[in-house]
């Protein structure tokens, strides 16, 4: 016959059927105490977290986008970056906005705000 199934943290925890040979390690819990593993954080707790983890302005006026680079050319683009003592984001940027001036689009001096 099957072990019945655990569907709470507490059968996790606590063993089925203690031994008689082997004390448990951990009692479990009365049926309407609810268990410490399982309470919820309070939200004054949440928000104390949350207020310690602020993002940047730079990170809050920006938008993440991955870029996915054969190895030989993300080797190139960091060798050169080293080069020049510049950051790749930089170069990247760069190349960006040569592609919109070929294309007659606007350059990103004119697409992002000044401070």
């Amino acid at each position: 016959m099957s072990k019945s199934r655990r569907t709470v943290l507490s059968g996790i925890v606590t063993p089925l059927r203690p031994e008689a040979s082997a004390p448990a390690l951990v009692a479990a819990p009365a049926a309407d105490t609810p268990s410490p593993l399982v309470e919820p954080t309070p939200a004054v707790a949440l928000r104390a977290v949350s207020a310690t983890r602020r993002r940047s302005a730079t990170k809050d006026a920006t938008v993440q986008q991955t870029v996915y680079l054969p190895p030989a050319v993300h080797d190139q683009l960091r060798e050169l970056a080293f080069a020049e003592r510049v950051k790749m984001h930089a170069l990247i940027m760069e190349g960006l906005d040569d592609v919109f001036r070929k294309r007659g689009l606007k350059p990103i001096e004119r697409l992002t705000p000044k401070d």
